[in-house]
């Protein structure tokens, strides 16, 4: 008997329950904190995730902090390149890291590969197709996306056994490039239960005020440079405001948009004014600090999890309108929606919410959040995922 029949008998037995879960880069930004949150609420309900992640990086950090088993493995980011040497090094990661996922998948049972990015989703194949183990794809991303992606994702999608979206917009995403709609499932985020915990006190937050805070990883689409020209404009009317931006550099090739953002803060007159904290564990307790938060992005936000912990803390919302953000902010009742790439209406929606309608936003939006975002919901929605697909003995295309 081959080795697939045996496992396609253990996995009708019930004996194997363990997932996979690929990510193609190390940082923790909104995409892996769903994979931490994905691993840790179908852990009760009966399936062990093992995280899969390059390093150095913040994810297998956090996930190896709440007790996740995690592996580290040779999987590169995989951007598209002209150079012929870049071109080698991708295809001899690709092979690397394609062997090492299935050895992972052999030594631990796996019954379900699931990768969180097309990239993700072409290193697991090969065990797919080997092993006649089923591959979910889940997509964070949204219109328009690089001319890369959309050749790896119209490669994969129909040799995925499902396809998970995070938003209606990523669902609009995967049927655009060719993706079939019997096969895809829209499931919202969750958000990890410990932000309805009780927030402890963050010293920076003590003085001055009102504080607003923009929370992601360093890099040009998310916005900085708008929410930095944004918050000179709010300084006039508010002379003790205080900015916060909270999160590290994604890759190193954005070092000098960092770089840029501490030259526009001097240039603005704000260096006592505009922060960058740098990555924070405790993104809770510093997001239920502020009295403003707020997504700059220009593009490329199929569900930003930062608007949806931000709204279960109840905290006042302006967000740019991208993506599936309306999917999450109802704009004029749960917080407000402005257009991206403009610091103009940013700052004055920011102002409107400090002038005293921020309050009920905030309540507007935990209680629209505690209805549609819950980890519970989350998990069972994932949960049963995994197991339509655990016990489907159509594996993955050739």
């Amino acid at each position: 008997m081959d080795e697939r029949v045996n496992r396609d008998e253990r996995r009708r037995a019930g004996r194997s329950r363990n997932v996979l879960a690929i990510n193609r880069v190390g940082f923790l930004g909104g995409v892996e904190r769903v994979v931490v949150s994905c691993a840790e609420a179908v852990e009760s309900r009966g399936f062990h995730t093992i995280v899969a992640c390059p390093a150095p990086g913040e994810l297998a950090a956090e996930a190896q902090r709440r007790g996740l088993q995690t592996v580290l493995i040779g999987i590169d980011r995989s951007k598209a390149t002209a150079s012929p040497l870049g071109w080698a090094r991708l295809l001899g990661a690709l092979r690397k890291g394609r062997r090492e996922i299935v050895a992972l998948a052999r030594r631990h049972d796996i019954c379900l590969l699931h990768a969180h990015h097309p990239i993700g989703a072409l290193y697991a194949l090969p065990a797919a197709q080997q092993l006649g183990v089923p591959l979910l794809l889940h997509v964070h991303e949204t219109l328009p996306v690089h001319a890369f992606y959309r050749t790896i994702a119209r490669w994969v999608l129909p040799r995925c056994a499902a396809i998970a979206c995070v938003s209606e917009r990523s669902r609009d995403l995967v049927l655009s490039l060719g993706g079939a709609a019997d096969r895809v499932r829209v499931v919202y985020n969750g958000v990890d239960p410990s932000f309805l915990g009780t927030p402890a006190a963050v010293p920076e937050l003590s003085a001055g005020g009102p504080h607003v805070g923009l929370f992601g990883v360093l890099e040009p689409r998310k916005g900085q440079d708008v929410f930095i020209a944004a918050a000179r404009g709010v300084a006039r009317q508010h002379p003790q405001a205080r900015f916060w931006i909270v999160g590290d550099l994604s890759f190193a090739e954005n070092a000098p948009y960092v770089a840029s953002l501490h030259a526009a803060i001097e240039a603005a007159g704000l260096a006592e004014r505009v922060r960058l904290t740098g990555h924070r564990r405790n993104v809770r307790d510093w997001m239920a600090g502020m009295d403003a938060v707020v997504l700059a992005s220009r593009g490329r936000e199929a569900l930003p999890t930062v608007l949806i912990e931000a709204a279960l803390l109840g905290r006042p919302l302006v967000a740019t309108d991208v993506g599936g953000v309306r999917e999450i902010i109802a704009d004029g009742r749960t917080g407000l929606v402005v257009p991206p790439g403009d610091p103009a209406p940013l700052a004055a929606a920011i102002l409107r919410v400090l002038s005293g309608e921020g309050a009920g936003f905030g309540a507007s939006a935990r209680a629209d959040a505690l209805e549609r975002f819950t980890f519970d919901r989350f998990g069972d929605d994932m949960a049963a995922l995994y197991g339509s697909l655990a016990g489907n003995e159509v594996a993955c295309g050739a």
